[in-house]
């Protein structure tokens, strides 16, 4: 599923070079949209990402104070990005 996301903002980024490599861009709005769903396919892979870690750490039973220091930095890291 992550890899697939991933496909598809890639997509969604070549689709914003091919738009920018024009020597007329035809259509701004097109442009906007493409990069808005750029920018909103990145933020929902991290979420997807993160809550896979978190499900990952706890499939690992990890001692308490691991999982607890793995789910700061998740927390952490997923506020400090925006």
């Amino acid at each position: 599923d992550l890899i697939l996301r991933l496909n598809r903002i890639e997509g969604q980024i070549g689709a914003l070079r091919r738009s920018l490599e024009k020597t007329e861009m035809d259509d701004c709005a097109q442009t906007l949209f493409q990069l808005k769903a750029a920018t909103n396919g990145l933020k929902r892979f991290g979420e997807a990402f993160a809550r896979e870690y978190a499900k990952q750490c706890v499939r690992e039973k990890k001692s308490t104070a691991q999982l607890t220091k793995d789910i700061d930095r998740i927390i952490s890291t997923a506020f400090t990005l925006s």
